[in-house]
């Protein structure tokens, strides 16, 4: 397949998907980033791809007012379920599209611009699963002091308030960032490879079984800077 050498990039449709494409913009993602990546005409493959080599990146963002109907666990619930637990869901979607249909991949909603370059086969493709859930931090920070959620490998998915946890969905590890974690780790992290690859330890210590929790993921960035 030939394709075209000058070409342009979605800029995210709602605030929070142009925050994402803004941040992944300003940082050493910039030439890696797709976002507002289609699968076929008017349906969305996920808000933003990274690609490098056979390591793609699937980022599903969502932006949730944090609900207060006076109940505190009901409150948590449905934020997670509506924000992290609906993204784990399109990014194992986007997945499995991937790994059936590398080629049928389009920058635009009609489905005429396909992506500019191959995307690597199911038998080499290397996947790592990100959540930008927004809207938690105030909340957060009101009832807990801090703004960042707490990140639990002995809590499953969201049982704890404002904890994410580690089985998030069954087709593998999800990361979980938010407006406040995600533009630190991007600027404390120099290349694609630094990033991946943080993702990649993030995820053996969680399965490790050494570790039980950190009060923000800023504390994992930390810890594997050191």
């Amino acid at each position: 397949m030939v394709y075209p050498m000058r070409f342009r990039k979605a800029g995210g449709f709602t605030p929070s998907e142009k925050l994402l494409a803004d941040v992944c913009e300003r940082s050493f993602l910039s030439l890696w980033s797709y976002p507002n990546l289609f699968r076929k005409p008017g349906k969305e493959l996920c808000d933003l791809l990274v690609v490098f080599g056979d390591e793609v990146v699937i980022f599903s963002d969502k932006s949730c007012a944090y609900p207060e109907t006076g109940d505190a666990a009901l409150d948590w619930n449905r934020w997670y379920r509506r924000s992290i637990a609906d993204s784990a869901h399109q990014i194992s979607r986007a997945e499995n599209w991937l790994r059936k249909s590398p080629d049928r991949v389009f920058l635009d909603p009609k489905g005429l611009n396909p992506i500019p370059l191959s995307l690597p086969s199911a038998d080499k493709l290397q996947v790592r699963r990100v959540c930008i859930a927004l809207g938690a931090s105030e909340r957060t920070k009101a009832e807990t002091d801090r703004r960042d959620l707490r990140v639990s490998a002995i809590t499953e998915g969201g049982a704890d308030r404002f904890t994410v946890g580690s089985a998030i969905h069954d087709d593998g590890f999800v990361h979980v960032f938010d407006e406040n974690t995600l533009p630190v780790v991007l600027s404390e992290l120099s290349t694609v490879p630094d990033f991946i690859d943080y993702l990649k330890k993030k995820e053996e210590l969680f399965n490790s079984g050494r570790f039980a929790f950190a009060d923000s993921e800023l504390d994992l960035l930390a810890y594997s800077l050191e």
